[in-house]
């Protein structure tokens, strides 16, 4: 991937921040509660070899069946090369999966490794590193592996929270034939797609089920990761920077104005035609009635597998990105897909860094995970990944896309569900006419501001 720069619904987020608030005094008293014994050596390392141990560990991940599926088979995998080591699995969709994760961290019952959000890193802990530094097990787990910026993107404090799987970003996966067969070619620019939907949209109606659209974002968060990156193509600025929104209210009531000229003009549903089905089965995809879904390159296999039941591949492809005019190539969006943490409670954190370290860098295991886990950023996986020919198809097409882009890493609170909560509250109030665009774009700022100033101002 190109080098980053270094940057780095919905009242009842507030009550998540107050939980978390109480959750931080807990969580950081446990900071110092590790198995080193002050002298820089382990209470029990000059007793036995740790991996010789008959001991268990837990494993809790989120995603998709194929992901579930794949760790499976890599959990086998190392329980047979280490037998001494058990693992617990602990898995589920995303839906409700942070708010468990937090409940688990506050009563010190969480895995002892665990699939991380890039967010959680800094907002669980408000800036405090919550996990175990994985400095401290690095005998087993083998940092150099992974370039300095992306173990940075992960760092807290100072501290090693986690290590990332890879980097990714949204990119648009294109269904072609519904441009073809309208005689049109994929759009480059906003002004290309408000041409588009002139044509494709013409026979739509306000509510149709039958309606099509040149392009759809499927849930509020690729709907505001889809508006930020408008933000950013218009005004050349990132969301925030240390704790700060960057936008005036000018800018912002600009691009929501044109955001708001492409539903009007049924480029994309608007918020009474937009399906409350934000998942790859959402109909307007599977049915072939949208020109492109705007979503993670790691997770493409599942939008093409969904799209006309899996039988119409050679009709989609991963298009450009967004253009202000054809001349301006944008900067894009990208951040840690997700990560690999060890608890700070764990009883055995070399077996968990010996757990991790198996993940990446045994080929079988790699060769397991296939393309469910996307493209890693780890130089062994990566490695593997080429020489298996793992990453195909629409997942491979979409970080090609990535590649040809200048990125740019998102904020780690972008994605705090506070601070993007309040973003899609003003975004629910403009597309449903509670508030003109002058009036959204002064709340965009000032909500937005006033969560993250929860974060950095004690």
């Amino acid at each position: 991937m190109h080098k980053v720069k270094e940057e780095t619904k919905v009242k009842k987020k507030q009550l998540k921040l107050i939980v978390v608030s109480l959750f931080i005094t807990l969580l950081l008293a446990s900071c110092g509660s590790g198995n080193d014994t002050g002298n820089g050596t382990k209470d029990n390392d000059t007793v036995s070899d740790p991996l010789e141990e008959e001991v268990t560990i837990k494993f809790s991940w989120w995603g998709a069946d194929n992901r579930h599926d794949a760790v499976h088979d890599v959990v086998d995998l190392f329980q047979e090369q280490y037998p001494n080591i058990t693992v617990q699995v602990e898995y589920g969709a995303w839906d409700g999966w942070q708010e468990k994760t937090l409940t688990q961290l506050s009563g010190k019952t969480e895995a002892d490794v665990m699939q991380v959000n890039y967010n959680w890193l800094f907002s669980f802990g408000k800036g405090k590193n919550i996990f175990l530094d994985l400095n401290e097990v690095n005998d087993y787990l083998t940092l150099d592996n992974w370039e300095s910026s992306f173990l940075e993107a992960m760092q807290v404090d100072g501290e090693q929270a986690a290590v990332p799987h890879g980097m990714t970003g949204r990119v648009p996966l294109m269904n072609q034939e519904i441009y073809q067969s309208n005689g049109l070619d994929l759009p480059l620019t906003y002004d290309d797609l408000l041409a588009a939907a002139a044509v494709i949209a013409k026979d739509n109606t306000a509510t149709g089920e039958d309606n099509q659209y040149a392009y759809m974002n499927v849930g509020e968060f690729s709907l505001d990761l889809f508006i930020a990156q408008m933000l950013y193509n218009y005004t050349g600025k990132v969301m925030q920077t240390d704790g700060t929104v960057n936008y005036t209210i000018n800018e912002v009531k600009d691009v929501l104005e044109k955001y708001k000229a492409l539903e009007d003009a049924g480029a994309l549903p608007n918020f009474v035609q937009t399906s409350p089905i934000d998942t790859e089965s959402n109909p307007q995809w599977v049915e072939g009635n949208a020109g492109s879904v705007y979503e993670w390159a790691n997770s493409l296999a599942k939008w093409t597998a969904s799209y006309k039941g899996g039988e119409a591949m050679d009709e989609m492809i991963v298009g450009d990105f967004l253009q202000v005019d054809a001349d301006t190539q944008p900067n894009i969006y990208v951040k840690p897909n997700f990560g690999y943490a060890i608890s700070r409670n764990t009883k055995q954190p070399e077996a968990a860094a010996t757990f991790i370290e198996f993940l990446f860098t045994n080929e079988a295991a790699v060769q397991a995970s296939g393309d469910a886990l996307g493209i890693s950023s780890n130089s062994v996986t990566y490695d593997y990944q080429v020489a298996n020919e793992l990453v195909e198809g629409a997942v491979a097409q979409g970080y090609e896309k990535l590649d040809q882009y200048e990125q740019t890493v998102l904020d780690p609170y972008f994605e705090d569900e506070n601070v993007r909560g309040e973003r899609y509250t003003v975004y629910e109030a403009y597309r449903t006419g509670k508030f003109d665009a002058e009036e959204a774009a002064q709340q965009f700022i000032d909500k937005q501001q006033a969560a993250l100033d929860k974060y950095y101002q004690e």
